[in-house]
């Protein structure tokens, strides 16, 4: 009888898995680059010639190579400040959410108070309602208060976020309940252990939400568009109708100015990408 080692036979099991991780990879990387050609194509296309952008054979890469799309931008709009009033309405949109969404998600996942279930469903199911259905009460509530034109006006209805509540709610009440019983026994306050206990211990969610409403209110396009009635409060997305003339549209200054108007966002998701994922990872979790 021969004493050698028989070789190992191939697990069917780890083929069939070596293979679905491929096919897989394979898959992902296809979705990734169909959603990333456009944007791709969109920043090549800021860098043509007039000429060679609205053609019968269309190029992926510009034959010559121009900046005069990006140089036209300040003689036709005002977009450096057309780019302050974007920041400004999103980072103070992003401060109220972050406060107003931790304070109540620690209310609904550590108090019990009547009617407690009851109001966190109808704050998850204000997340169904669309904002074209009610932009017109909004619209007069903002004139009743003389906020038009205002960027009061245009952060107001940006201020709460039903998703960011529910989201921070499912986190926060993964802390330990003992970690804030013996915060209070030590004598802080609501506000104390809201600060130094509950803020600390939901950064990873905090910092998702802060990204995700973000990107939000940076894009938001038809309330700026209603509130907003001169150009100084106008914000970088009404800024792109600066292109569209009655018969013609000048597809290189809104390549130019879309690019500019992306930037932050994927600067900003960019560095902050683990955030989001490790936010959403996390939450719920025991």
């Amino acid at each position: 009888m021969s004493t050698g080692a028989v070789p190992n036979a191939i697990n069917p099991v780890r083929l069939r898995i070596k293979y679905s991780r491929v096919l897989l990879n394979a898959f992902l990387l296809t979705a990734g680059l169909v959603m990333v050609l456009p944007i791709i194509w969109a920043a090549l296309t800021s860098f043509k010639p007039s000429a060679d952008i609205v053609t019968e054979t269309p190029t992926f890469l510009p034959t010559t190579w121009t900046l005069e799309h990006y140089a036209k931008l300040p003689r036709i709009a005002p977009f450096l400040l057309f780019f302050f009033n974007s920041v400004l309405v999103s980072s103070v949109s992003t401060v109220f959410v972050i406060l107003g969404s931790t304070a109540a998600g620690y209310v609904f996942a550590k108090h019990r108070f009547v009617g407690r279930d009851f109001l966190l469903l109808l704050v998850i199911s204000t997340i169904l309602i669309p904002m074209e259905t009610y932009v017109i009460p909004l619209f007069l509530t903002i004139r009743a208060l003389h906020w038009v034109n205002s960027y009061a006006g245009i952060i107001y209805p940006t201020i709460i976020m039903s998703t960011g509540i529910f989201f921070l709610r499912q986190n926060i009440a993964s802390i330990p309940d003992e970690l804030i019983d013996a915060a209070r026994i030590d004598g802080a306050s609501e506000f104390t252990v809201l600060r130094h206990v509950v803020f600390p211990a939901s950064m990873s969610a905090i910092a998702a939400i802060a990204i995700v409403n973000w990107v939000y209110t940076w894009s938001l396009f038809l309330w700026p568009l209603i509130v907003a009635s001169s150009a100084k409060k106008f914000t970088m997305e009404i800024g792109l109708m600066y292109f569209q003339r009655e018969y013609i549209v000048d597809y290189g200054g809104v390549f130019a100015a879309t690019n500019i108007t992306m930037l932050p966002l994927l600067i900003v998701f960019l560095l902050f990408r683990r955030n989001i994922i490790q936010g959403i990872s996390t939450t719920g979790m025991k």
